[in-house]
C-alpha cells in the first residue's frame, strides 16, 4: 500500500499535460530562434532603408534583444524542465528512493548519501529553479521593454527639442546608452537613491519627475517582484547574472544585426581573429553594390551601380534617400527660397513655375550628392526620384555618360553632405571600383 501511495503522490505532482509543454516550449524557442529572419523581412523589406529614422532603429533593435532575452531564458527553463523530467521518471518507477540494503558501501559511505537530499527533495528544487528561470525570463522581458521606451524618450527629447541629430546617429552613443538604460532598469544604481528624504522645491519636482519615470517606463510592472528576488536572495549575485544575462541578448542582437545591418554596428566576431592587411588604395568590393549581383531579399543600404564589368556607355548611378539626407535638404531648400515659392493661379504660368522650381530641385539635390569618378568632379548631374524595382528603395538615380573614359579599371566616390550644428560637412556614401569595356 505504501508503495501505491508513493505512486500516486508522485503521478499527482507532474504536470498531467508535460508531453503538450515541452511541445509548446520547443515551438516557442523555435519560433524564437527564427524570428531574426522575418523581423529582418519586415524592417529592411517592409519599411525601406529611406523610411529609416531614430524610432524605427531603435524599435528594430529593440525587437531584437527582446527576442533574444526570451530565447536565452526559455531554453535555459526548458534545460532545466527536461533534467526535472528526467528524474522524475526515475522516482516514479522507484518512489522508494535508493535501496540502501543493496548498497554495497561502507558505513560511512551510506552515512554520506543518507545526509544528501533525497529525491523527492531534488525534484522540488529542480522544479523551484525551473520555475524561477521562467519568472526570470519574463522580468527581464519587462526591463527590455521598459528600457525601450526609456531609450525612445531620450532619443525624442535629442532630437525633436535640441535638435541633436549628430549624436542620436553616433553609433558608440547609442550603445553606451543602450547599456546603462539596462543596468538603471536592473537596479544597479539604485544607491544613488539611499539619501534621507529632504523637503524643498527641488527635492519635490524630483518626486514627481521619478513619478512620471515610474509610471511612464513601465518600471511599476517589475519593480516590486525584482525587489522581492533581491531581498530574499544576494543582491549582488542577482546583480551579476541579470547584467550578464541582458549584455549576452545585447551582444548577441549587435552581432546579428551587423551582418546585414552595415550603419554603426558593432559586429565583433569571437572566432575568426584573421587580419588583413589595410591600405587606403585596397577597396573593399562588396557585391551588394552591384546591381545585377544582389541577391533576393537584400538591399543596396547606401547605393551602387548597374554591374562590376560595365558594357555600357554610361554608368547607372543609384543613391538610396536616408532620413538624415532631409536635414541637409531643407537647409538648402530654405537657403534657396524654394518652400516659399508659390505655385501661381495663372495657367499660363504654371509650366515656367515647374521648370523654376524643378530647376532649384536639381540645385539642391546636386549639393547633397557628390559624384567624383577617378578624382574627377561630375557636376550639374541630372536626378531622378526613383524606387528600385529589386530593393523597393526610395532614393535618386542618374545617367553618367563614361564613353571619354579609356576602357580598363575606374572607381567612383560618391559622398553627401549632412548638415549638423549649422555645419555642412561631407560625408562617405559609397566607393565602388568598375571595368569598362
Amino acid at each position: 500500500m505504501k508503495k501505491n501511495h508513493l505512486k500516486t503522490s508522485y503521478k499527482n505532482y507532474a504536470p498531467v499535460s508535460w508531453q503538450l509543454e515541452f511541445l509548446i516550449a520547443g515551438g516557442i524557442i523555435f519560433s524564437l530562434y527564427t524570428s531574426t529572419d522575418y523581423f529582418k523581412h519586415l524592417f529592411l523589406l517592409k519599411y525601406p532603408i529611406s523610411n529609416f529614422d531614430y524610432a524605427q532603429v531603435l524599435l528594430f533593435f529593440g525587437t531584437y534583444v527582446l527576442t533574444r532575452v526570451l530565447l536565452i531564458g526559455f531554453g535555459l527553463n526548458l534545460v532545466l524542465r527536461t533534467v526535472w523530467l528526467a528524474y522524475f521518471a526515475i522516482s516514479y518507477w522507484h518512489p522508494d528512493d535508493v535501496n540502501y540494503d543493496k548498497l554495497k558501501l561502507n558505513f560511512y559511505q551510506k552515512k554520506n548519501h543518507k545526509e544528501q537530499a533525497n529525491a523527492k527533495a531534488r525534484l522540488l528544487n529542480l522544479d523551484k529553479w525551473a520555475n524561477l528561470s521562467f519568472s526570470i525570463t519574463i522580468i527581464f522581458t519587462f526591463i527590455v521593454f521598459s528600457s525601450i521606451i526609456v531609450l525612445l524618450s531620450i532619443q525624442f527629447i535629442l532630437a525633436e527639442l535640441f535638435g541633436a541629430y549628430w549624436l542620436i546617429n553616433n553609433a558608440v552613443f547609442n550603445y553606451t546608452s543602450a547599456i546603462f538604460v539596462l543596468l538603471l532598469q536592473l537596479g544597479l544604481f539604485d544607491f544613488l537613491l539611499r539619501k534621507k528624504h529632504q523637503r524643498g522645491t527641488f527635492f519635490k519636482i524630483g518626486d514627481m519627475l521619478y513619478k512620471i519615470y515610474y509610471y511612464g517606463s513601465g518600471l511599476f510592472f517589475y519593480r516590486r517582484e525584482l525587489l522581492v528576488l533581491r531581498t530574499n536572495g544576494r543582491t549582488w549575485l542577482l546583480l551579476t547574472f541579470g547584467s550578464g544575462y541582458l549584455l549576452l541578448a545585447l551582444f548577441i542582437s549587435i552581432n546579428q544585426i551587423g551582418e546585414f545591418y552595415q550603419a554603426g554596428t558593432f559586429n565583433v566576431n569571437l572566432f575568426d581573429d584573421r587580419e588583413t592587411f589595410d591600405s587606403s588604395q585596397n577597396y573593399i568590393v562588396d557585391y551588394k553594390m552591384y546591381e545585377d549581383q544582389l541577391a533576393p531579399n537584400e538591399v543596396f543600404f547606401n547605393g551602387g551601380i548597374q554591374s562590376q564589368y560595365v558594357k555600357d556607355n554610361y554608368l547607372k548611378v543609384f543613391i538610396v534617400h536616408h532620413r538624415k539626407y532631409d536635414w541637409y535638404l531643407k537647409y538648402v531648400q530654405d537657403s534657396l527660397k524654394l518652400n516659399t515659392y508659390q505655385q501661381p493661379k495663372s495657367n499660363s504660368l504654371r509650366r515656367q513655375y515647374v521648370q523654376e522650381r524643378g530647376i532649384l530641385d536639381q540645385v539642391a539635390l546636386n549639393r547633397l550628392i557628390k559624384v567624383e569618378i577617378d578624382d574627377k568632379l561630375y557636376t550639374d548631374i541630372n536626378w531622378d526620384r526613383y524606387q528600385h524595382y529589386k530593393t523597393k528603395e526610395e532614393g535618386y538615380l542618374a545617367y553618367i555618360k563614361v564613353d571619354t573614359l579609356d576602357p580598363g579599371r575606374h572607381v567612383i566616390r560618391t559622398y553627401t553632405r549632412n548638415r549638423f550644428t549649422g555645419k555642412v560637412r561631407p560625408s562617405y556614401c559609397f566607393v565602388v571600383p568598375f571595368y569598362l569595356d
